[in-house]
């Protein structure tokens, strides 16, 4: 009489059976492809201008310390305003309130700041490019204590990166067409086709240091120029003889 399969062995049979067809199937063959890096890089003259400045004083009492910043900044806005610069354009970015405490014996090498002292960071923004020089000379009337820096840029800085985008996927598809000529195949289409991602930023000029004059005897002229945006794609295209 013929025994049985255990209920293990059987399921185990079973399953084997079921895989053996699909292990016999051959895997297909990678199609032929060409893979190329395209870039684009559109020049644009900014449009926007953004200046920094910040703002320092101090005091062994904490409100005329707090007081006289907020005459400076009055000051600063008010400078700004006759030059065209309206409230919303102006922005503070930090603002802090510390106590510093006088040691025994300052060292003179290392000039600080003592008592409650009170910082606060500004930024202008301005799309006249051309003002740039005439805000500075604002902050320095004004008696700021530092001009921060100047950086130029775009108002629509994503309608230059498609731009850059179209001209990256046509070099791509350029490079694709010649690598497909000199290896005698011809291109059947695009398989993939991605992106690098986009962080583009403004162009920051150097322009930083303690202001120690209350005015600029001749106006500061700051001239911009030109911005480079770039994008990069990476495309993959089949192949055939």
């Amino acid at each position: 009489m013929k025994q049985p399969m255990p209920g293990g062995l059987a399921l185990a049979f079973v399953i084997l059976a079921a895989a053996s067809p699909a292990s016999a199937q051959t895997a297909p063959a990678p199609r032929p492809a060409i893979n190329v890096t395209g870039q684009g890089t559109i020049d644009r003259n900014p449009d926007r201008v953004l200046v920094s400045f910040s703002i320092v004083t101090n005091d062994d009492d904490a409100t005329t310390a707090t007081s006289a910043n907020n005459a400076l900044y009055a000051a600063l806005t008010a400078k700004l305003h006759g030059i065209g610069i309206e409230p919303p354009a102006i922005k503070t970015t930090g603002y802090s309130l510390t106590f510093n405490q006088r040691p025994p014996v300052p060292n003179p090498s290392y000039p600080q700041r003592y008592g409650y002292v009170v910082t606060r960071n500004v930024a202008v923004t301005s799309d006249r490019t051309d003002q740039a020089g005439a805000i500075v000379d604002a902050g320095v009337a004004a008696g700021v204590t530092n001009v921060g820096g100047i950086s130029f840029g775009l108002r629509d800085s994503r309608a230059a990166y498609r731009e850059a985008l179209a001209a990256a996927v046509a070099d791509a598809q350029n490079q694709a067409r010649v690598l497909a000529a000199a290896g005698h195949v011809r291109i059947i289409r695009l398989l993939a086709l991605s992106a690098s991602s986009y962080a583009p930023g403004p162009r920051q000029l150097q322009v930083v240091g303690t202001v120690t004059s209350r005015a600029a005897s001749i106006p500061t002229d700051v001239q911009p120029s030109d911005l480079s945006v770039t994008a990069t794609v990476s495309a993959s295209y089949e192949v055939a003889p």
